[in-house]
C-alpha cells in the first residue's frame, strides 16, 4: 500500500512537471495585446477580455482601455452585461479596438403569452417569466416549487407530504366556495396537471395575470393562466443525466407532556377532584426512564432519488426532445410512500418550407401510498390524533396486540396502530398526446393545427384499520375500492397574420376552437367487517355495503379575435374578444363575452434614453378586461336527489326512499371577473438592472356561490356576491457584480394583495362557513363576511381568565376562561383573525466563482394569521382530548398563582382567540453549492456535483410545524382550500431536506 502511494504521488509530480513546461512553453509566445472596447455612447467601463479556453483575463478601465497577454493563434472573447459578445482572433494584430452593439436576443426575449408568443419589449400585459435557468439550481421533483418566490403575484403553498397536492394562487382568491386554481396549459393543451410534470422537462413558465392578457382564454382565466412550454431540440446531438439523492426529516418539533409529567398532571388532577391517583410512584418513575414518544414514532427519515437522462438534438429539418424521469420518495410520516415515472417524446419536422409537424407525448405513472391528509380527519389529522395520545401507553402491548384505545388523553383510536396496519394505495396512468400542425401560406400569413388529447385512469385501494383485530366485533375496519377514469379532447384551429408596413406592425389571430371532457367514477365500500385485506371484502350484512356508479362529461366552444399593433416599436395597442358557449349552463345562459384591451408607450426611442448611461428603457402599460368562471360541477343546475331518505307515512312504519339534496337553478351563467392593471418596466445600465412594478385592480361579480336555503338541508348554487382584490406586483433583476472570475446575478419579487367581500347573497352580512373545530362541536370557525377578506376566523374572544378579585357571574368559577360577552353575558362569537397573507416576497442569488456556483433563495409571507388547533387539541379539556398536554400547563392559573391560564378542570373552547397565532416567515428556502468540472472525462461536456438543502431555516412566531401549509377542509364538498386557509388541524409539515447530486452533460 505504501509503495503504491509514493508511486501515485511520483505521477502527480510528472504530471505536474509536465503541465508547468506546457504553461512555459505555451508563455513564450505571448505578447501583450492592447485596445479599446466602446459602444455608440463612448469607452465602455468593465468590460471582460478573456482568451478564449482559459482563465486568463482582463477588465477595461475607465477609458474603455485594456491588456492582455495572448498569442496569434488564441481568442480573444470580449463581453459585457446587455450586449452582444465577440470573439477576435489575435493573429498579427498589437492593437484591437472593439464597438459592442447592444444584444438583441436580450431586447426581443421571447415569451409565450397564449396562442402565440410576442418579443418581451413588446407586452402590453403583466406577464410573468419563469424561465429553466431561474430553477436550475434548485432540485425539483415537483413543478410549484419553481414558481414559489420567483414570480410576482403568484403564491404557493400545500402539504409536505410527497406527490400530494400544491395550491398556488395568482393575484388572491376571486371564488368563494368555487374552484380558484389557475388554468394550466401545456404546451397550447388546457387542463395540465402542474404536479405530473417533470420540472426538467420545462423550457419555461409564463404566468398571464392581468385581464388584457388572459380574456384570450375566457371563460377558464379568472384565476389566471400558467402557460408551461416543454423543452425542444435543436443542434448537435446532447445527452445530459441527472441524478440526486436527498434525506428528508422533520424540521421543527412540538413539545408535549412527557410520559412521566403527564402522569404526575393526571395524578394532580385526580386527586383535586376527590379521585384516587391513576398511576403508582413506580409507574411513573418507569415512565420517566422509559418514556414513550408518540411524535418519534410518527416521523421517519425520508429517503429520496431523482434520475433524469434526456437526450435532444436536431440537423436539419428535425429535431428531438425526449426524457425519461424516475422519482421515488418516502414522507416523513411513516407509511408514507410517493413513486413517480415519467417518459416525454416532443418530436418537430419541417416536411417542406410551407409545412411542419410536431408531436410531444407525454405518460406517466405514479403511485401514492398512505398520505395521512387522506384519513379520517373529521376530528383532526393522525398528525394531531398523535400529539394527543396517551405518552404512558405503548403502541402494542408485550403479546403484540396494538393498544387502540385508552381511558386518558385522546378518546380515539391509536393513531399509530392505525397506520401501521393500514394501506391506502393510489395509482394513476396518465397519457398526453398532443400534435401541431403549421403551414405558410406566406411570409406573413400562417395556420395552426394544435389537437390534444388526454387520458387519466386512477385507482385507489383503502384498507383501514383503527381497532384491534382481536375484537369480537370490529366496527371499525372500512374497507373501500373507487376507480376514476377521464378522458379529454381539444382541437384548436389558428390562423395569424403578421406584418410590417414602414414604421407600422400588425399582428392578427383568429381561433376557433372546442374541447370536451368526460369522467366516470365507480366504487365499493364497507365497513365493520372481519377481514385481513381489501381483497377479501365481502360483507354479509349488505346495509353496510355501498355501490357507486356517476359520471359527467362537459363541453365548451370558442371563438377568439386579437389584434396587435405598434407604431416604430413605441406605441403598442392590443384588443381581444372571446366568445364562450358552455355545457355547463342552461340554453339561453351559455354564452360568455370575454373583451380585453390594452396600450403600452416604449420611451426607448426618445435622446434621453438613447444617449442616457443610467436609464436604458422605459415603457408604460395599462389594460382592461373581462374574464370568467364556469368551474361548477355539471349538475349544478340540476335538482339532486339521492335513495337515503326515510318517512313514516303512517305515521310508525319508516319506508325507504329518495330525498331532494339539491335544488336545481336553471338560471346559471358566467362568474366575471373585470380588471385593470397599470404598469411601468424600466431597464438601467444597458439592461444590467431591470424593474417592472404592476398595479391591478379587480372584481368578480355574479359568484357561483353553494348556500344552503334558509330552513332546510337542501343546497342551491346562485349567482351572488362580489370579491375585489387590489394589489402591487413589484419584480427586480440583474446582474450586480460581473468580471473574469466572479459574477452575482440576483431577483427579487414581492406582492401586495387587498381582497374584500363587497356583496353577498340576500342582502346578508355574513355566512357561516363548513369548517368545524376538531372538538366535533357544530360551531362553524371559519366565516365570509361582508366588508371582510376572504380567509376570516371565527369564534370567541380569549381575555384570559377570571380572577378571584373579579365580580364573578353566574355559574362561573376563579381561573376560568374569559371570553368576550355582550351586554347581556353572552358570549360573542366574532371574527378574530385571517388566514390569507397580504405580502409575499421571494429574493434569489446565484453566485459564480471560476467553476464553484452558490444559489441562495429565500421567500417569505407576512400578515396573516393561523388557526392552531393542534395547540387548542394539545391543551384538551374538550370533545375527545380529555387532558392537557401542553408543558405550559405546570403554569395554570391556581389560587397562589393568578395567571392567564385557565384552571385545570375549565372548559377549553377550542374555536377561540387564544389559538390564533401570527404566521409570518422568512424561509431560507434552498441553499445549493456547486462544482463544474471540465474537461476531467473524454466526450463529456460538463461533470457538476452539488449539495444542497431546502427549508434549513423558517424564522417565524408561529408554535406550530410550519405556518405555510393549511389543512385540506375535511369536507371538500362544502368548502374550497381558501375558505380554509390558515387552518391547521394537523396539516402535513414541510420537511429539511438535504440533497447530494449529479449532473453529466455528454
Amino acid at each position: 500500500m505504501k509503495k503504491q502511494f509514493f508511486e501515485f504521488l511520483k505521477k502527480c509530480f510528472l504530471a505536474g512537471l509536465f503541465f508547468a513546461l506546457l504553461s512555459m512553453n505555451s508563455a513564450i509566445g505571448q505578447e501583450t495585446i492592447s485596445g479599446t472596447v466602446t459602444d455608440n455612447l463612448g469607452p465602455v467601463v468593465g468590460a471582460n477580455v478573456l482568451v478564449k479556453g482559459s482563465t486568463n483575463g482582463s477588465q477595461t478601465d475607465f477609458d474603455g482601455n485594456f491588456s492582455i497577454q495572448a498569442s496569434p493563434n488564441d481568442v480573444l472573447v470580449i463581453s459585457y452585461i446587455g450586449y452582444a459578445s465577440q470573439s477576435i482572433k489575435v493573429g498579427n494584430q498589437k492593437t484591437i479596438n472593439v464597438v459592442l452593439a447592444e444584444d438583441a436576443s436580450l431586447l426581443d426575449e421571447v415569451v409565450v403569452i397564449g396562442y402565440g408568443t410576442s418579443k418581451k419589449s413588446d407586452l402590453t400585459g403583466a406577464v410573468s417569466q419563469v424561465t429553466a435557468k431561474s430553477f436550475e439550481n434548485q432540485p425539483l421533483t415537483r413543478v410549484e416549487d419553481a414558481l414559489q418566490g420567483r414570480a410576482a403575484g403568484v403564491s404557493v403553498s400545500g402539504s409536505g407530504a410527497p406527490g400530494a397536492g400544491i395550491k398556488v394562487r395568482v393575484r388572491g382568491v376571486n371564488s368563494i366556495t368555487g374552484n380558484n386554481d389557475p388554468l394550466v396549459v401545456v404546451d397550447g393543451v388546457f387542463g395540465g396537471d402542474l404536479r405530473t410534470i417533470n420540472p426538467n422537462d420545462i423550457a419555461s413558465i409564463e404566468v398571464l395575470k392581468d385581464a388584457s392578457s388572459l380574456a384570450i382564454y375566457g371563460s377558464r382565466a379568472s384565476n389566471g393562466v400558467i402557460l408551461v412550454t416543454t423543452k425542444k431540440g435543436a443542434g448537435k446531438p446532447k445527452i445530459s443525466f441527472d441524478h440526486f439523492v436527498s434525506i428528508s426529516s422533520q424540521a421543527r418539533s412540538i413539545e408535549t407532556l412527557g410520559s412521566g409529567d403527564f402522569a404526575r398532571q393526571k395524578n394532580a388532577g385526580l386527586i383535586a377532584n376527590g379521585a384516587d391517583p391513576a398511576y403508582t410512584e413506580q409507574q411513573i418513575s418507569a415512565l420517566d426512564a422509559n418514556p414513550i414518544n408518540y411524535e418519534d414514532q410518527l416521523f421517519q427519515t425520508g429517503i429520496g432519488t431523482n434520475t433524469q437522462l434526456a437526450v435532444s438534438g436536431g440537423k436539419d429539418n428535425l429535431r428531438y426532445f425526449v426524457s425519461g424521469n424516475y422519482v421515488n420518495q418516502t414522507g416523513t410520516v411513516i407509511g408514507n410512500e410517493y413513486e413517480r415515472f415519467s417518459l416525454r417524446s416532443n418530436i418537430n419536422l419541417d416536411v417542406t418550407e410551407k409545412l411542419s409537424v410536431g408531436v410531444n407525448l407525454y405518460g406517466s405513472r405514479e403511485s401514492e401510498v398512505n398520505n395521512p391528509d387522506d384519513f379520517n380527519r373529521f376530528k383532526g389529522s393522525s398528525i394531531l390524533k398523535t400529539l394527543t395520545w396517551d405518552p404512558t401507553l405503548p403502541v402494542q402491548d408485550s403479546d403484540g396486540n396494538f393498544i387502540t384505545s385508552s381511558n386518558f388523553a385522546n378518546n380515539g383510536f391509536n393513531p399509530i396502530g392505525t397506520l401501521l396496519r393500514s394501506n391506502r394505495d393510489r395509482a394513476a396512468d396518465r397519457l398526453n398526446t398532443t400534435i401541431n400542425v403549421g403551414y405558410k401560406f406566406t411570409d406573413h400569413f400562417k395556420y395552426s393545427l394544435v389537437v390534444g388529447a388526454s387520458t387519466i385512469n386512477q385507482n385507489i385501494e383503502s384498507f383501514i384499520r383503527d381497532d384491534n383485530p382481536s375484537d369480537a366485533n370490529p366496527n371499525h375496519t372500512r374497507v373501500a375500492y373507487t376507480n376514476f377514469r377521464n378522458t379529454s379532447h381539444q382541437v384548436s384551429n389558428i390562423l395569424n397574420y403578421n406584418n410590417s408596413f414602414n414604421k407600422h406592425n400588425l399582428d392578427i389571430t383568429g381561433v376557433y376552437e372546442f374541447q370536451g371532457d368526460r369522467n366516470t367514477f365507480n366504487g365499493y365500500d364497507t365497513f365493520a367487517i372481519a377481514t385481513g385485506s381489501i381483497y377479501l371484502a365481502d360483507n354479509e350484512d349488505q346495509s353496510r355495503e355501498n355501490f357507486t356508479n356517476d359520471g359527467n362529461q362537459n363541453a365548451i366552444q370558442s371563438y377568439l379575435g386579437r389584434v396587435q399593433y405598434n407604431y416604430n416599436n413605441s406605441l403598442y395597442l392590443t384588443g381581444s374578444m372571446r366568445i364562450d358557449e358552455s355545457s355547463r349552463f342552461a340554453k339561453g345562459n351559455r354564452t360568455g363575452y370575454f373583451p380585453s384591451g390594452a396600450i403600452a408607450y416604449s420611451f426607448n426611442n426618445m435622446p434621453f434614453i438613447e444617449n442616457g448611461k443610467t436609464l436604458s428603457s422605459l415603457k408604460f402599460r395599462a389594460g382592461w378586461g373581462q374574464v370568467g368562471n364556469q368551474n361548477i360541477n355539471s349538475t349544478a343546475r340540476f335538482s339532486l336527489t339521492n335513495d337515503a331518505g326515510n318517512y313514516p307515512f303512517d305515521g310508525s312504519t319508516l319506508v325507504s326512499g329518495s330525498t331532494l339534496i339539491q335544488v336545481g337553478n336553471p338560471n346559471l351563467t358566467w362568474e366575471t371577473t373585470s380588471q385593470t392593471n397599470i404598469g411601468v418596466d424600466m431597464g438601467f445600465f444597458s439592461g444590467r438592472l431591470n424593474a417592472s412594478v404592476d398595479y391591478f385592480s379587480k372584481t368578480t361579480e355574479d359568484l357561483l356561490l353553494r348556500t344552503i336555503i334558509p330552513g332546510t338541508s337542501f343546497a342551491k348554487f346562485e349567482n351572488a356576491g362580489v370579491v375585489e382584490n387590489q394589489g402591487i406586483d413589484l419584480t427586480l433583476s440583474g446582474t450586480i457584480v460581473q468580471n473574469d472570475n466572479f459574477t452575482w446575478d440576483s431577483s427579487f419579487n414581492l406582492s401586495h394583495v387587498k381582497n374584500e367581500v363587497t356583496e353577498l347573497v340576500n342582502d346578508v352580512d355574513q355566512i357561516l362557513g363548513n369548517i368545524r373545530p376538531v372538538d366535533g362541536t357544530e360551531n362553524s370557525i371559519n366565516v365570509i363576511e361582508l366588508g371582510q377578506p376572504l380567509g376570516q376566523f371565527y369564534g370567541l374572544t380569549f381575555l384570559g381568565t377570571w380572577k378571584s378579585t373579579d365580580d364573578l357571574p353566574d355559574g362561573i368559577q376563579a381561573g376560568d376562561a374569559k371570553y368576550l360577552t355582550d351586554d347581556e353575558g353572552n358570549s360573542v362569537f366574532s371574527t378574530i383573525g385571517n388566514g390569507l397573507p397580504t405580502l409575499t416576497w421571494g429574493f434569489n442569488n446565484t453566485f459564480n466563482y471560476k467553476n464553484l456556483s452558490l444559489n441562495v433563495f429565500i421567500n417569505a409571507a407576512h400578515n396573516f394569521d393561523v388557526y392552531n388547533q393542534v395547540a387548542a387539541a394539545i391543551n384538551g379539556g374538550a370533545g375527545d382530548f380529555r387532558d392537557d398536554l401542553s408543558p405550559l400547563s405546570v403554569n395554570k392559573w391556581t389560587p397562589q398563582n393568578e395567571t392567564e391560564l385557565p384552571r385545570r378542570g375549565s372548559l377549553n373552547v377550542l374555536n377561540s382567540s387564544r389559538y390564533v397565532e401570527d404566521g409570518s416567515f422568512v424561509r431560507l428556502s434552498n441553499l445549493k453549492l456547486g462544482y463544474t468540472f471540465d474537461d476531467v472525462i473524454k466526450n463529456v461536456e460538463s461533470l457538476q456535483i452539488y449539495v444542497s438543502g431546502q427549508n434549513l431555516v423558517l424564522l417565524t412566531d408561529y408554535s406550530g410545524y410550519d405556518p405555510e401549509v393549511s389543512s385540506t377542509p375535511v369536507n371538500q364538498d362544502l368548502n374550497n382550500t381558501d375558505a380554509g386557509a390558515g387552518i391547521d388541524i394537523g396539516a402535513y409539515p414541510n420537511p429539511r431536506t438535504f440533497t447530494l447530486g449529479l449532473k453529466l452533460q455528454f
